[in-house]
């Protein structure tokens, strides 16, 4: 690609540097330092910047997009070494679609970003990343927009627009599990009779695929009555619109192999696959241990944990999730725990916290604080976690293990489960 001369700006405008990629970044982008064009240190050496598409070990030449302080962002114009962790991406999407960030580098360099990722946040030593499922095909569930033109796929990267998930006509995308797959046709179809902006959430289960339009108005309505038939041979068990049922099962049981049910909706909150969810579900039972005593679990969501830790411990489990439906679910998965809408009073002995990516509000770690033993914390994102656990650690709690669970490859995303013993 052309550039402009040292320092310069290149042929589209902004001035174009070299930067030497150090690694990958929470978010999904490369990070590394700036040198001039011609490879030589200078006055903007050292500037941390980060740039998509790249790869660990590259030399690559980007142009500057925005500057604050010591940091930019740009945009990759040519790659000037390759790195040895470049892989050729299997999507034909790849790059134009933002719902994958590093299908460019081989998985081991992935599960090493996510382990450096965590280990930074969390100021210690973390064990390497474990597989929590296969490489693609392992998504369950998925939020897919409608484009115009009856498009439907992820939006772009750094875009609004949607980047339709069928290549003349096939199916491309890597990462839906097969009922998912085979669905995607006839979601498309229905896809072509709704406004752009209107969103269909799918969710795979033993039934098949529960789906749910958002945003859909009347006429939407009616058009999705007239695709029933098609749905419905694409393996779709379950239609509704903004929650409400129109047709079919009003939920599919998303439980991982071997596990008790866990009846949810498309929209309601699971885990992006049934095979990762059972290496994380195992991951925080050892967490627990043994002899947790009185558990409380926050962030409940709709049973997920809940199944495993009445069926072990009947009696002993208090649950909280702040959303109604959610409490409604989970009394309805885990009659054998106590479930309430708002942080239980009762003092655990351990407290099992799960809570979204801005992490856990001050409420819910207050309860967290009083527990008499540990706290498993599940987290999605190292950053909120880092905060986290520095106010458990002024509550008198350590970090005695972290272990990362790599559920979604291809991506950024890193589940962490951290224990937490009182000093």
């Amino acid at each position: 690609m052309a550039a402009g001369g040292p320092g310069g700006p290149g042929g589209d405008g902004g001035v174009v540097v070299v930067i030497e990629i150090d690694g990958l970044a929470p978010g999904g982008d490369a990070v590394g330092r700036q040198r001039d064009p011609d490879g030589h240190k200078s006055a903007s050496d050292g500037r941390a910047t980060f740039v998509p598409l790249a790869a660990p070990g590259e030399r690559v030449r980007v142009r500057i997009a925005r500057e604050k302080g010591r940091v930019a962002w740009g945009e990759l114009l040519e790659i000037e070494r390759a790195g040895a962790a470049r892989v050729p991406p299997p999507c034909p999407l790849f790059g134009s679609c933002g719902g994958c960030q590093w299908q460019h580098v081989d998985a081991g360099a992935q599960r090493e970003a996510k382990r450096a990722i965590v280990a930074r946040a969390l100021g210690l030593e973390v064990p390497p990343v474990r597989a929590a499922g296969p490489p693609f095909g392992y998504r369950d569930r998925a939020k897919w927009a409608v484009g115009k033109g009856g498009a439907l796929g992820f939006h772009g990267r750094r875009a609004h627009d949607v980047v339709d998930q069928a290549v003349e006509g096939k199916f491309v995308c890597l990462l839906p599990a097969p009922e998912l797959a085979r669905a995607y046709p006839a979601l498309r179809a229905l896809a072509r009779g709704l406004a752009a902006d209107v969103e269909i959430e799918a969710q795979a289960g033993a039934e098949g695929v529960h789906v749910n339009l958002v945003r859909a108005d009347a006429t939407s309505a009616s058009h999705a009555r007239r695709e029933v038939d098609r749905l419905e041979a694409a393996g779709v068990a379950g239609l509704s619109i903004a929650g409400k049922t129109l047709w079919g099962r009003d939920a599919v049981d998303a439980s991982e192999p071997g596990g008790p049910p866990l009846r949810i909706p498309a929209g309601a909150f699971a885990q992006v696959g049934r095979a990762a969810n059972a290496a994380l579900v195992g991951a925080v039972l050892q967490a627990v241990g043994d002899a947790p005593g009185v558990i409380v679990e926050l962030y409940a969501g709709s049973g997920n944990f809940t199944r495993h830790l009445a069926a072990r411990w009947p009696g002993r489990v208090h649950a909280n999730d702040g959303d109604p439906a959610a409490v409604a679910r989970g009394r309805a998965n885990v009659p054998g725990a106590s479930w309430t809408p708002r942080p239980p009073a009762v003092v655990a002995d351990t407290v099992v916290l799960d809570p979204p990516r801005e992490g856990a509000d001050r409420a819910h770690l207050q309860v967290a604080a009083r527990a008499r033993r540990r706290v498993v914390y599940v987290s999605c994102d190292p950053q909120t976690l880092s905060r986290d656990a520095r106010l458990l650690a002024e509550a008198g709690f350590r970090v005695t293990n972290a272990l990362a669970l790599d559920l979604m490859p291809q991506t950024f995303h890193v589940e962490v489960v951290a224990t937490f013993e009182r000093s």
